[in-house]
């Protein structure tokens, strides 16, 4: 599939606002509804749109965050399996992302409070079969730049 202009601003609409209604969106793309719901059907089916979801205002709840980079004690599969296994139980993890450099892993917790995230995290370093030698947490203070899209028009260049 050919990303075009259309489809391309279609993408950036989508990532700004998921719930826009097909005629919103082909009003804003310029195109007949038809031709604009055809093209969303086929980006979501080709996977340039993987889900749609609703960002949760976490400024509206009691929460701490926090980013914590994790190295492994062996660098294998069977090692790295069973990393992914521990993590996938714990709810407060949202994220995980493997690295290069000095660390193999950046995860992201979300927990209801600083006391949480200790007890998780000790029980996570505390699992044999998570095989962690060292972890380092960072707490975020403030979202300075939050995630709101990805820069599609640079992605997307020839």
């Amino acid at each position: 599939m050919k990303i075009d202009r259309h489809n391309l601003k279609i993408l950036e609409a989508l990532q700004t606002n998921a719930r826009i209604s097909n005629l919103n969106l082909s009003e804003q793309i310029g195109l007949s509804e038809s031709a604009c719901l055809a093209r969303v059907k086929r980006l979501t089916s080709e996977r340039y749109v993987r889900e749609f979801l609703a960002e949760v205002n976490l400024d509206k709840v009691r929460h701490a965050e926090f980013y914590v980079n994790v190295a492994l004690k062996r660098q294998d599969a069977r090692t790295s399996e069973n990393f992914r296994r521990a993590i996938n139980d714990i709810p407060q993890i949202v994220s995980c992302v493997k690295m290069s450099g000095e660390f193999d892993y950046m995860l992201r917790f979300v927990c209801p409070d600083a006391a949480d995230f200790n007890r998780v995290s000790e029980q996570l370093l505390a699992n044999e079969e998570a095989a962690i030698s060292r972890m380092t947490s960072h707490l975020v203070i403030e979202k300075t730049k939050p995630f709101t899209g990805y820069p599609l028009e640079l992605l997307f260049q020839d």
